[in-house]
């Protein structure tokens, strides 16, 4: 899709058990979302610059089997977390010739190619810079150039991931920049940001991620939290659908939250729900 000269793009992929830990969702769903959460936001990159170099930065077997299935290349990860693994990435990229690189998360399932291309476009020719996610807390992106004018290595600023690092980044000397790009500061840590990017359409690893985690009924994630007149939930095709006060008094549930994961019955019209349920939880149901 676009040209960037020499760029590398940094992925750091956790894998294992406590992937996406906070995502509601049983161990083996959760895991598979957390695969497929990373192989859309690599196809993503890949679509958006075929000539750069991705570096797959990640210690789980598992994870490295897959990438290089796909045809990326692996940097081991040498534990300590995070910053870390990004570190590693820099380093492996300087080391196979990269003028510039850029570090994206594998959490961006409804990340658009033409995103991540009109980013890295605004970004190049400025020092190292971040764009913060859709909260404008976290970090969804950031980018550098790893040599000046003349070809000489530069000297890469540290990273600080975690709760607040937009702003942990600037106080190191990454400049801000803001961009339209709903997918790609769309990042999936919880049930809620989960439901944004459902909203938004995710990449077709994840969708059949979720078609394979679904349990009978229509799948959800709640919307809107049911109030005095209801709610709504979005469904896994992107539908928004009303949710009646009646169905979760029929079902027993008066106490979902945003972002939560229900199965639902709906009406001859597919526009509201006659019955929401958890597994385990509501009239008929048993834990299993």
């Amino acid at each position: 899709m676009g040209t960037l000269p020499d760029h590398a793009i940094v992925v750091p992929v956790k894998g294992g058990p406590l992937a996406k830990s906070r995502l509601d969702l049983p161990d083996g769903a959760r895991r598979t979302l957390a695969e497929a959460f990373a192989r859309d936001t690599l196809a993503a990159a890949s679509s958006a610059l075929p000539e750069a170099l991705v570096l797959v930065v990640t210690s789980d077997p598992g994870v490295r089997l897959g990438v290089t299935t796909d045809g990326f290349r692996v940097v081991a990860d040498p534990g300590g977390g995070l910053d870390a693994a990004v570190a590693a990435g820099f380093a492996a990229a300087t080391a196979l010739g990269a003028e510039s690189a850029s570090v994206l998360l594998a959490d961006h399932p409804a990340l658009r190619p033409e995103e991540l291309l009109a980013a890295l476009t605004a970004a190049r020719g400025r020092g190292p810079v971040l764009v913060p996610d859709a909260e404008g807390t976290g970090t969804a992106l950031l980018h550098l150039p790893l040599v000046d004018d003349t070809g000489q290595p530069v000297a890469v600023p540290r990273t600080r991931f975690g709760p607040g690092s937009a702003a942990a980044h600037e106080a190191l000397g990454w400049e801000r920049l803001e961009v339209h790009a709903p997918g790609l500061r769309a990042d999936v840590d919880d049930p809620a940001s989960f439901a944004d990017a459902i909203g938004l359409g995710v990449g077709s690893h994840t969708r059949r991620a979720l078609a394979r985690a679904t349990l009978p009924g229509v799948q959800a994630t709640i919307h809107r939290v049911p109030g005095d007149e209801g709610g709504s939930a979005l469904l896994d095709d992107g539908r928004v659908v009303a949710v009646p006060v009646a169905a979760l008094v029929d079902s027993g549930l008066l106490h979902l939250r945003v972002g939560q994961r229900v199965s639902l019955e709906l009406d001859d019209a597919g526009t509201a729900a006659t019955r929401v349920w958890i597994v385990g939880i509501g009239p008929g149901e048993t834990i299993r």
